[in-house]
């Protein structure tokens, strides 16, 4: 007897090791959380969905494994963001099977047109710069809703082609989705639209993949520091140089990105309340990627999309509503 009950809690551990490894096997394989998020919705429960990177990965550092390279090959569809941002795809082809249908999101969206015109750069810094904003944008294309909504699209066309039998489904649950985005697009814009008189300018400390959504928005995003980790350890003269730049902006509020601990910010921070200065940090969200509890409370772009909409209209003193 207790022979038996040994072999079944054998049996019962290696099921669950192999369910372990092979979790990332899926309908549809992606490799950054937006395009996750977006197909889950298309897809609700007639596919299945999995994300590549880890919750609470960094997504630039990330590198595939033997797991992530077969559940490539046996998905029925493979999403990527793009080849500057999935760095570990060299050869596509040999990557997926000759039924896997792959779709390189950074060739699925047109930028669509500004309705505004205004004055102010989009982004700017108060030290020296060398960086390739628009360039930068390109790689971030995801950050602005109107790309996004398209980037939706193109996941629904590649969806129906697997399975036409089922395309008013995604349809209706796709086009609710871009709905949703649509209507918090419209708040946006709305109310950048009445800020335009007024300095619509915040301030990051960090990684700034948000240059697509302040171009989208005519926002102003000063970048504290570039090419510094937000996680790096700063010297006495750049601690120096970043305070007196928080102080010569009369901020009160400065943004940082997700899933990096913000040890220069936090250094900033601390150093101005020495002379009774209150600056506090806020997230701006790159959309990258979720830690593991928003995942498990189901966070959605459109989540992060409010999230980040709000912790603006709080640097700029607007109400919340």
């Amino acid at each position: 007897m207790k022979k038996i009950a040994l072999l079944g809690l054998l049996l019962l551990i290696t099921l669950g090791l192999v369910a372990c490894t092979n979790s990332k096997k899926a309908d549809i394989v992606t490799t950054m959380f937006p395009q996750y998020d977006f197909a889950k919705h298309i897809v609700g429960d007639k596919m299945t969905v999995s994300l590549l990177i880890p919750p609470g990965a960094e997504i630039h550092d990330y590198e595939a494994t033997s797991q992530d390279m077969v559940a490539i090959k046996e998905a029925k569809l493979f999403i990527f963001t793009s080849f500057d941002i999935d760095t570990w795809i060299k050869d596509i082809d040999q990557l997926t099977d000759d039924d896997t249908l792959v779709l390189n999101l950074s060739e699925s969206y047109t930028l669509s047109e500004h309705e505004h015109d205004h004055e102010m750069g989009v982004l700017s810094t108060q030290i020296e710069d060398d960086h390739d904003h628009e360039h930068e944008n390109e790689i971030h294309f995801w950050t602005d809703p109107t790309t996004a909504i398209q980037l939706i699209e193109a996941i629904l066309h590649k969806v129906i082609e697997i399975d036409p039998e089922n395309a008013t489904f995604y349809e209706e649950n796709a086009h609710d989705y871009i709905h949703e985005i649509e209507e918090l697009h419209h708040d946006i814009e709305a109310f950048f639209m009445s800020e335009l008189d007024h300095d619509s300018t915040i301030y990051f400390a960090g990684h700034n993949a948000m240059g697509a959504f302040g171009e989208r928005y005519h926002l102003n995003i000063v970048s504290l520091f570039e090419g510094f980790k937000p996680d790096a350890d700063l010297t006495s003269s750049e601690l120096i140089l970043f305070v007196n730049e928080v102080k010569n902006s009369n901020t009160m509020y400065l943004f940082i990105e997700e899933l990096v601990e913000p040890k220069a910010a936090e250094k900033i921070k601390s150093e101005l309340s020495k002379e009774n200065y209150s600056l506090t940090l806020l997230e701006l969200h790159g959309y990258h990627n979720i830690t593991k509890s928003q995942m498990e409370d189901g966070v959605t772009y459109r989540d992060l999309l409010e999230q980040n909409f709000e912790n603006i209209k709080l640097a700029l003193n607007a109400p919340i509503v």
